[in-house]
């Protein structure tokens, strides 16, 4: 036997040596346990907790008081002063417009008017490709200030508002503490963008960048991630705000598009417990919602897209 074969044999060994030892080693029954090192922090007994600094009461006292559960009147679609809906008869279970509603009046270039044209007609025939009605995602902004169910729970502090939402518990946090918007990478799309405001006497002025590409209610009418929101906010009468909105959207809009709508407070206890569709996922593999009857097998990976993401096939519409 020559000099080579030994050596090869030698390496084969060596080999088989080292794949019994990473197994060894990434087996956690055998492996080789540290004592644990942590010591809990030390402090001095009978520590008070501060209280809230007479500068800090002293901001909070100077703004409007919203705190509480607030209910978006005017029903779930985006616009309502431009929605048009079909007849429901079904008086005894409602969840919402009727597939075949639609927004009317919204300023969008030809080729997206021409989408959504196309979005409500699917819908008539049992194509729904809403992710967040098949209980995938948040419902994100702009789409929680106009399109969804219920409200928003409001809580105002000196340095921001938060509003935290029913469904999956979606938080939106208004920086007031004169921050401005991140700019170029630390700018990050997210389902609820970046929101800053100040307030004018005693109206919040929003503006909000960054959201996710989506659309603004469940009829289906596209925005791009490129979509600008400005608010104005304020109390216009016992326990109703006035939400005057404008948006900018220069992939798919041809001029800013302005709604209202108004919220009414029905508690002043903030109390957005969350709902989460624990077990009420729809299958959407084949980029709408199809609902999989227990024990049956949902469909792999046949949207018009190839892929599982419930957006894929508008994001494929939208050229992305």
């Amino acid at each position: 036997m020559t000099a080579g074969f030994f050596r090869l044999r030698i390496a084969g060994v060596l080999m088989l040596l080292a794949a019994a030892t990473s197994a060894h080693a990434a087996d956690p029954a055998s492996a080789e346990l540290i004592a644990p090192s942590y010591k809990p922090p030390t402090f001095a007994p009978g520590y008070k907790s501060p209280t809230f600094s007479d500068d800090y009461l002293a901001k909070l006292k100077q703004l409007p008081d919203w705190n509480g559960s607030w209910f978006i009147t005017g029903g779930y679609l985006f616009d309502p002063a431009n929605s048009w809906m079909p007849i429901n008869n079904d008086e005894a279970f409602d969840t919402g417009p009727l597939e075949g509603s639609t927004v009317r009046n919204i300023p969008y270039k030809p080729q997206y008017q021409k989408l959504y044209d196309k979005t409500v007609a699917d819908s008539v025939k049992g194509i729904i490709t809403d992710p967040v009605g098949a209980c995938h995602q948040p419902h994100g902004m702009p789409r929680e200030m106009g399109g969804v169910p219920g409200g928003p729970e409001i809580i105002v502090l000196p340095d921001q508002v938060r509003m935290t939402f029913y469904w999956f518990n979606a938080t939106r946090r208004i920086y007031t503490d004169g921050r401005p918007h991140p700019t170029g990478s630390d700018l990050v799309s997210s389902f609820m963008g970046h929101s800053i405001g100040h307030w004018e006497d005693d109206t919040l002025v929003i503006d909000t960048v960054g959201m996710n590409e989506g659309i603004y209610d469940r009829t289906g009418n596209p925005h791009s991630d490129k979509v600008h929101l400005m608010e104005r906010m304020r109390l216009v009468a016992p326990e109703l705000i006035e939400n005057q909105m404008t948006l900018e959207d220069p992939v798919m809009l041809t001029r800013p598009w302005k709604v209202t709508r108004y919220m009414r407070r029905f508690s002043h206890i903030a109390q957005a417990e969350g709902a989460y569709c624990e077990g009420g996922r729809i299958d959407m593999s084949g980029g709408s919602q199809r609902l999989v009857i227990p024990g049956e097998k949902a469909p792999e990976g046949n949207s018009a897209s190839g892929s599982n993401d419930p957006n894929a096939d508008l994001k494929k519409n939208l050229g992305r």
